[in-house]
């Protein structure tokens, strides 16, 4: 993935009025890129071929096929939204300079909104959070807000001074937080970033570009293992992962407790 992006938004940038006689001067451009290079991300499963021969119920071949699929493509959005979760050690890491996750990413990128973490009302301050820090979104349309389980249920919870629901339902939550979606991900229940408690993530997808080139999609691979009587599979994909325009996500987080 390949990005180069000019910043047209400056003082020096606006168009000039002009006098009869006057040196008339010129723009200049400010040009920034990036580039993020392919990774080789996998799944390898084997399976028995008596166990093949025995179980007539289904056919477990194409049983593990779209269980290989479905975890590659599960374990390809972990890696966009927040990254696998495996040590920078670990052998089997995503490299996240490969797959940039959006949590992490560049704060040029990726704007990081502070909840007030003294709030009487965390989830209120959440909330506030969300609506005060979207001035600083600069992604495409409306964005998709993706938390947990146990937030949208505490802001579905939420109560007035005379004991009211204030939300009867998502939507209603929606459109008081401007996005056109909550998507709730198990993988963000206690994560942290730098220490902090992230809270949640808005960003619309169709900025950030996934890159593939020519032979390098998924790709499915299976064969017979004559020696140990096995069928192997593979599916493997070669791709990177960025996103494409300055500040077009925000990542809603606060700080930990002191005694952490």
């Amino acid at each position: 993935v390949k990005v180069m992006f000019a910043d047209i938004t400056a003082e020096s940038l606006r168009a000039k009025g002009y006098e009869k006689g006057d040196l008339k001067v010129e723009d200049v451009f400010s040009l920034m890129s990036r580039e993020t290079e392919p990774c080789t991300i996998y799944k390898k499963a084997k399976i028995d071929r008596d166990d093949v021969i025995d179980i007539t119920d289904f056919d477990v071949v194409a049983m593990i096929k779209d269980e290989m699929r479905m975890k590659l493509e599960e374990e390809i959005a972990r890696a966009i939204l927040i990254g696998d979760g495996r040590e920078p050690e670990d052998e089997h890491k995503i490299d996240e300079e490969c797959i940039r996750p959006i949590v992490s990413d560049h704060d040029f990128y990726s704007v990081k909104v502070a909840v007030n973490a003294n709030a009487e009302n965390p989830t209120k301050a959440f909330m506030e959070a969300c609506v005060r820090g979207r001035k600083e979104y600069k992604g495409s349309g409306r964005p998709t807000l993706f938390t947990t389980e146990d937030l949208v249920a505490d802001m579905l919870l939420l109560e007035d001074k005379n004991g009211r629901k204030i939300y009867m339902s998502e939507n209603d939550i929606k459109s008081a937080l401007r996005v056109s979606d909550i998507v709730c991900v198990p993988d963000m229940v206690g994560l942290k970033r730098d220490g902090k408690d992230v809270l949640g993530i808005i960003v619309n997808l169709a900025d950030y570009s996934v890159g593939a080139v020519k032979g390098a999609k998924m790709a499915m691979f299976d064969d017979f293992d004559i020696d140990y009587n096995q069928h192997k599979f593979l599916i493997e994909t070669r791709m990177s992962g960025s996103l494409l325009k300055p500040a077009s996500a925000l990542v809603i987080e606060k700080a930990g407790n002191e005694e952490e």
